[in-house]
């Protein structure tokens, strides 16, 4: 008689094929064909990555989404977020982060998907005062 929690040596030795249906293919073709449209402005990318935490992730996502709606305002999907490894609460400290450093400006409701705006590229003088001041 087979029970689940049986240790059956006949079990572990039955084939398994991992079966990929006609739209999962489908699906997997469009994200493959995806890509991180530019440019990207070097400066902000250089402040993002110097902010605490997922902020240079939630910073490309946010780049990405830009590229594909050629929109500077949008919805930030928090699915979207976890395709990039970001989880949800990480997501909101990292647009809150990037809010403070001036990056992005962020219109949020409750039950709803932030809306982000990014805002204008930094100045190359305000990036080299902030260096002589000894913060970024």
């Amino acid at each position: 008689m087979y029970t689940p929690t049986s240790n059956n040596s006949q079990d572990k030795n039955i084939p398994t094929k991992k079966v990929t249906l006609p739209y999962e293919k489908e699906k997997a073709g469009k994200k493959a064909k995806q890509f991180l449209r530019g440019p990207i402005n070097y400066l902000q990318l250089v402040k993002a990555s110097n902010l605490p935490g997922r902020a240079i992730h939630v910073f490309i996502v946010i780049c990405f989404l830009y590229g594909v709606t050629k929109s500077r305002t949008f919805k930030l999907k928090s699915s979207l977020l976890r395709e990039f490894g970001v989880k949800r609460c990480a997501g909101y400290v990292a647009l809150k982060a990037l809010e403070n450093a001036g990056l992005v400006s962020v219109v949020r409701r409750n039950g709803c998907n932030p809306m982000v705006t990014i805002l204008e590229a930094i100045r190359i003088d305000t990036l080299t005062e902030n260096k002589e001041r000894g913060s970024l």
